[in-house]
Parts: structure tokens; sequence; C-alpha cells
């Protein structure tokens, strides 16, 4: 029983500099990458909306420069406005990127848009689980499903010597009680599909409360 593990699609991802001339460039590397860009039909917010935050925050930076009261101030407002706008864009893109089916298209279109390409690992399922309910002395045991149908058998240990059997179940969870609080044990599973038995899972410990 094992878990391969696999990568979810493509995800628009931000860089932001953190110096204001740098994101300022980088701010308007994006606004030309998605204007007339046909992969990013009307963007939100607006390229027009950006184009005017871009300017409202260089002439801030500009001004601040001057240390006059409250210039400073005015210049990270106006670095906000557009920090937030990038970010939104980067969810739309984000959206359009989601509604194709090709990894290779998707991550072409988040660098047509100046982004950068993130792949997020799938969570991958343990082939079994094991957690403590709110129940002293109570363990909440969940498997990975083997197949369709499959009949669970479920056994735990003290020492991984002899192995104490549970009733077996048609569904991948199960509970035992009355074990012994502060103490280790060891739990494990195998199914019985249509091929047969399968062979045992890994071995999972808990500490039991």
């Amino acid at each position: 029983m094992s878990t391969n593990s696999e990568s979810a699609g493509p995800v628009a991802a931000l860089m932001l500099p953190r110096l204001n001339k740098p994101l300022l460039t980088f701010a308007r590397a994006v606004h030309g990458a998605l204007l007339n860009n046909p992969g990013f039909p009307g963007p939100t917010p607006p390229l027009d909306v950006l184009a005017a935050d871009i300017a409202a925050f260089e002439d801030a930076e500009t001004k601040a420069a001057s240390r006059a009261k409250g210039a400073a101030s005015l210049r990270d407002a106006k670095k906000r406005r557009v920090k937030e706008d990038l970010f939104h864009l980067r969810d739309h893109v984000q959206s359009v990127v989601e509604t194709n089916t090709s990894p290779a298209a998707a991550a072409a279109l988040i660098e047509s848009a100046f982004m950068n390409v993130r792949k997020v690992p799938k969570r991958t399922v343990p082939d079994l689980s094991a957690k403590n309910a709110d129940v002293s002395g109570k363990v909440l045991l969940t498997a990975k499903a083997v197949a369709p149908v499959a009949v669970y058998s479920w056994e735990y240990s003290l020492d991984q010597s002899s192995w104490t059997r549970l009733p077996e179940t048609m569904q991948t969870r199960t509970e035992v009680a009355g074990l012994t609080s502060a103490e280790v044990y060891y739990f494990r599973f195998r199914a019985l599909t249509r091929a047969g038995w399968q062979d045992y899972s890994p071995v999972m410990s808990l500490l039991v409360h």
C-alpha cells in the first residue's frame, strides 16, 4: 500500500520586490504583460485602474523624498493600493488558468502575465491515520480506501508482537475505546477485496490520551 506524490495544477504567484522603485517597475511589467493579452480578457481590476494607481504611487514616492509632513504616509497608502491591485490580478490570473486542463499551457499563461509559477503538491492521503478522540482512551482510525468495495480488518498492539483484532467494517474508519491513557499503541489494518486479502498497512503509532 503506497501513496504517490502528485502535483496539482500550476499556481500564479507574485514575487513582489520590497523596495519601492523595483515594485513600481514590477507593477508596470505586469500591466504591460496583461495589456491586450488574449489569455486574460477583462482583468479585475481593470488595467486603467492599475495604471492610475501606479502613477499615484510614483508621484507619492517622489514627494516623499522631500520629507514633507505626511508625504511618507501618503506614499505608503498608495503603495498598498498598488499591491492590492496586483494581488487581485493574481487571483484573476489564477481563476483563468484553473479552467485549463493542460498544466504546461496553464504555466505558460501565468508567465505571459509576468507572474511566477508555483507548483503545489497535492495532499497525500496516508494509508492509515490514528488520532485521539475527545474521550480519554478512545482512538479514531481512518484507512485509505483500497477498492470501491472492501472489508477492513483492524488491529492494535502495545508491542507490535501480539495484536488484538477489532470488528471488521465495510467503512474506511472505525474507533476503539477502553485503551490505557498515556500508553503508546500501534495500529494497522488489511483489506479484503475481490482479489483477496491485501498486505497489512504500515503501522501507525499513537500516544493515547
